[in-house]
């Protein structure tokens, strides 16, 4: 004890490092534990959470590829069918446009025709009346 009266420990000091020592048991069961427990299932939640949301992120990202690869597939048969609708669209309009065309050409014939033979009539009607025509100037000149 002579030892710790001239390095200048007293009874004080042993009461204070029993007082420190009833502290730490009773900071280390009523603060430090339950702290500890929290931090633990915080942690443990957190990399729940954070597994969930990299297991989440890589099926958005499947979901993803699988909605391209569908919309692709999609994309090529309505193009199918948009060119399929255009190609027959075409036929039916290159039939559509012959058959006016030759109906155009029948009456076009027809008319020439007709006006043909109207021409050759009102000739030969002229030719007709030519020689009444001069006989007419003739007497009038004549006269």
């Amino acid at each position: 004890m002579d030892i710790f009266n001239q390095l200048g420990i007293n009874t004080t000091a042993a009461f204070q490092f029993v007082f420190f020592c009833v502290a730490l048991i009773f900071l280390s069961k009523v603060v430090f534990g339950p702290y500890a427990h929290a931090l633990e299932e915080r942690q443990r939640r957190t990399k729940g959470g954070e597994d969930l949301a990299l297991e989440f992120q890589n099926k958005a990202v499947e979901l993803n590829s699988t909605y391209e690869t569908k919309m692709r597939e999609l994309n090529g048969e309505i193009k199918a069918i948009v060119d399929s609708a255009k190609t027959q669209a075409n036929k039916e309009y290159e039939a559509a446009v012959s058959a006016v065309r030759s109906e155009s050409e029948k009456a076009v014939q027809s008319n020439r025709t007709q006006l043909m033979s109207a021409v050759q009539s009102a000739a030969q009607d002229l030719k007709n009346q030519t020689t009444a025509v001069a006989l007419a100037i003739t007497n009038k000149l004549l006269k």
